[in-house]
């Protein structure tokens, strides 16, 4: 992930530069230069090889959730992890594909292809839930900067003799993991007001140092434990949070445009993209296996509270170095974070305008003070990752794709209010010939007369609804459980 953000949070910072805060453009000139400056990111961005596509869409998934994936294999149990696993990886191949199937070349962003098939309704579907899976995002990461950091502090004090609360404890009358978030907050608080963050942007290209040196350490370390493999949990039916961590995991669905169109063999996308998904499946089975066996038999550290794996591994020299890596990453990562979901957001409300400083200073302040309560609390990793990945993932990986493709190949007519519509009775579309949505042909997609062909109408109805209604499911557990353990 950390790339795509640097990648998006350098097109952001020259629009916000070149565009937003050019008073003299009109709104017409302003919206012409955005679309250049996309234009000019593409053009300009060096052609990546099959091989290189595909660890770029892997980067961008493999994230925060191999921390946590460990913990809830050994849980769940291995077995019914690596199933769970392999079917929100196919069902994010799947919906994923049919995004870069109606994409056409002069469209730059996810953005285009939704507002020309679906209409602004959807856009705006789109936009206010990519919002919120990279807020919540920000705050897992802000929580496992904590986290990590206050692991550190610990060892401080245990060399200086110092005394301080238990992570689990809610305490600010002495040095507690409230008042580590406190003033970690703070410092990136000053970061996060900033709108110039190119020395940042470079840092986080080098996080994937901090990754690769977690999955060798997680490997090392169930290879060590590798007798625990016959007290290992193999198969529960408790799966729920796994499926929405797995949804989060999974969600690449808002960054693989501009990925893909970086792409040398444009003919190969949809072949790179399956491999990508394969790719990265092995590597959570990897981290996810050996990390269950790593852990397996072992109790909580003193500094930490079992929501990571580096809560029950060994305190040494390695540990350390681990998390000292993975501070660094996530301290570089999470300003880029707010910078993006802030950009947007004001872009859904000022468009291309300048928004007022006080507003800037206000939505800063609020994200800054609303993931410091969420870490204050010791909120559940866990909890969050699988909350926003079934919630928000229910429209980002079911509902936008299906919707998308569906329309695009079945709907009658163009839709009013620019096309902004749900395919609200099935049974009309079935019913009625084939005949394309779009009359204009700025409007017309690709030619899908073959993929039609594929299958009948019938069949991709029922077998979309059915896997929407698999996402509806998911993410309606996902809400219930936490209150009915």
């Amino acid at each position: 992930m950390a790339n795509a953000l640097a990648n998006d949070a350098l097109i952001q910072q020259e629009i916000d530069q070149q565009v937003i805060q050019n008073p003299k453009l009109s709104f017409a000139q302003k919206k012409l230069l955005r679309k250049s400056i996309l234009k000019a990111s593409v053009a300009n961005a060096p052609k990546n090889s099959s091989f290189q596509t595909i660890l770029s869409v892997s980067n961008t998934m493999v994230g925060s959730s191999l921390l946590v994936i460990p913990v809830l294999f050994q849980q769940s149990g291995i077995l019914s992890a690596l199933i769970v696993a392999l079917i929100f990886g196919l069902i994010s191949c799947k919906t994923c594909s049919l995004l870069m199937v109606h994409n056409k070349l002069e469209e730059l962003d996810l953005p285009q292809t939704i507002m020309r098939i679906l209409g602004q309704k959807y856009n705006l579907i789109f936009n206010i839930t990519n919002i919120i899976i990279l807020y919540f995002a920000g705050v897992v990461y802000f929580i496992l900067i904590c986290n990590m950091l206050y692991s550190l502090l610990q060892l401080v004090c245990n060399q200086l003799e110092m005394n301080y609360a238990s992570k689990t404890d809610i305490v600010l009358s002495q040095l507690s993991y409230q008042w580590c978030g406190i003033v970690y907050m703070f410092l990136l608080y000053l970061i996060m007001l900033q709108k110039n963050l190119s020395l940042i942007i470079k840092l986080v290209q080098y996080g994937v140092i901090s990754v690769i040196a977690l999955i060798l350490y997680i490997i090392t370390n169930g290879s060590i434990n590798m007798q625990q493999i016959l007290n290992a949990n193999l198969f529960t039916l408790d799966v729920v949070t796994l499926c929405g961590v797995f949804s989060v995991a999974f969600m690449v669905h808002s960054c693989i445009v501009p990925i893909m169109k970086n792409n040398l063999e444009q003919q190969n996308n949809l072949r790179d993209i399956a491999i990508s998904f394969g790719w990265t499946w092995i590597i959570y089975a990897l981290v996810g296996i050996f990390g269950a066996i790593a852990i397996q038999g072992k109790i909580v550290n003193p500094s930490g509270d079992g929501s990571t794996v580096l809560d029950y591994l060994e305190q040494n020299l390695f540990s350390y170095g681990i998390q000292v890596l993975q501070l660094l990453q996530l301290t570089t990562v999470f300003p880029l974070l707010s910078f993006i979901t802030r950009s947007q957001f004001f872009t859904l409300i000022y468009k291309l305008e300048q928004p007022p400083q006080k507003w800037f200073i206000i939505y800063t302040t609020g994200v800054a003070l609303s993931t410091l309560l969420f870490q204050c609390f010791n909120i559940s990793v866990s909890l969050i990752l699988s909350l926003s990945g079934a919630v928000i993932g229910f429209f980002q990986i079911y509902l936008i794709p299906i919707q998308l493709h569906l329309t695009c190949l079945y709907a009658k007519q163009k839709i009013n209010d620019n096309r902004a519509g749900l395919i609200n009775d099935t049974i009309q579309y079935l019913e009625n010939p084939d005949v394309s949505i779009f009359d204009e042909q700025d409007q017309k997609c690709i030619d899908h007369s073959n993929l039609k062909k594929r299958y009948n109408k019938q069949i991709r109805f029922t077998l979309y609804n059915l896997i929407m209604f698999f996402g509806a499911i998911m993410g309606f557990l996902n809400i219930v459980t936490p209150f009915l353990k």
